[in-house]
């Protein structure tokens, strides 16, 4: 079992690697029979060779990989981290509109120079401190284009799915509800038997009834949550979200937590694995934070007015 910190590292050392291009020290992070699926939607395979594959394109296009956050779980293996890459435009933009995830250039001028991709990526590290399992969540509404690469360039989809607009709302919906103190109607966002792991490997509430409890306790703490962008999977309905949590114990206590979670054909939650340890939690006096929520991407803005 690997400490938090040592999971956390191996996160920051596969961004690095990838970043630099050096495919033979990534896999040197893998153990040889490890799986891997990445976008999530687009099947699970194993192995170096797969993963060689897998990476070469994302090298071929000078990746540069930024992490936002970085979370762990309480069961010795998990590190989720919220990732941000920028890349030039091909190979892997061409690829990707061949299988709808992005629109295909179309018109006269040039296709696109640049394409940024917001994700998640959730490592299950070994006790030899070897990757064992890879998941890269980010869905078709993740993915951005750019004809230069300038700030302020970058542009997504101009319209999400009903299904990704839903997903990404019930999030805000949480906080938003939570943060209100409006317990019951935060506990109705989710089925009666949801299954609510908070932390990931430590704690699991089963049922609405045991999360209602949850929550008051923590509306009882004065919890106030800020999320930050959310990002989704290519296939199935699941969403990511990082969260600074702040509430008092009666110490304030500051916390991100990076969670995933699952939603039903009825927009409700039925499962929800939130990752933070205790190098994810600062106690005391903490400096006053901008609480101002994150705009809302134009084609969420449009299709909630």
């Amino acid at each position: 079992m690997l400490t938090e910190r040592a999971r956390k590292k191996v996160a920051i050392e596969h961004s690095r690697r990838l970043s630099a291009g050096d495919i033979d020290a990534l896999l040197e992070l893998y153990a040889a029979d490890a799986t891997f699926e990445d976008p999530v939607g687009s099947g699970r395979q194993a192995g170096h060779q797969a993963l060689r594959a897998h990476f070469e394109p994302a090298v071929a296009a000078g990746t540069r990989e930024t992490i936002e956050n970085s979370t762990v779980g309480h069961d010795g293996r998990s590190v989720l981290t919220r990732l941000t890459a920028e890349m030039d435009y091909g190979p892997l933009g061409p690829l990707y509109a061949e299988r709808g995830w992005l629109p295909a250039p179309t018109g006269p001028g040039p296709e696109p120079a640049r394409l940024r991709c917001h994700s998640a990526m959730l490592l299950h590290v070994g006790a030899s401190g070897l990757i064992e399992d890879m998941q890269g969540f980010f869905g078709r509404g993740d993915l951005e284009t750019s004809p230069d690469g300038s700030p302020g360039s970058y542009a997504g989809p101009e319209k999400l799915s009903p299904g990704e607009v839903a997903l990404r709302q019930m999030t805000r919906n949480y906080t938003d509800l939570l943060n209100d103190g409006e317990v019951d109607r935060v506990a109705e966002l989710f089925t009666e038997d949801i299954v609510f792991e908070d932390p990931v490997g430590r704690t699991t509430l089963h049922g609405r009834q045991a999360l209602r409890e949850h929550l008051h306790w923590a509306a009882h703490a004065g919890v106030r949550e800020v999320p930050s962008r959310s990002v989704t999977a290519m296939e199935g309905p699941l969403v990511v979200t990082a969260t600074d949590v702040r509430l008092h114990l009666p110490q304030e206590m500051s916390s991100c937590i990076i969670a995933i979670s699952e939603m039903n054909e009825d927009g409700l939650g039925v499962h929800v694995r939130a990752y933070w340890g205790l190098t994810d939690v600062t106690m005391g006096v903490l400096p006053a934070r901008d609480t101002t929520p994150e705009a809302t991407p134009e084609p969420l803005a449009r299709a909630t007015e």
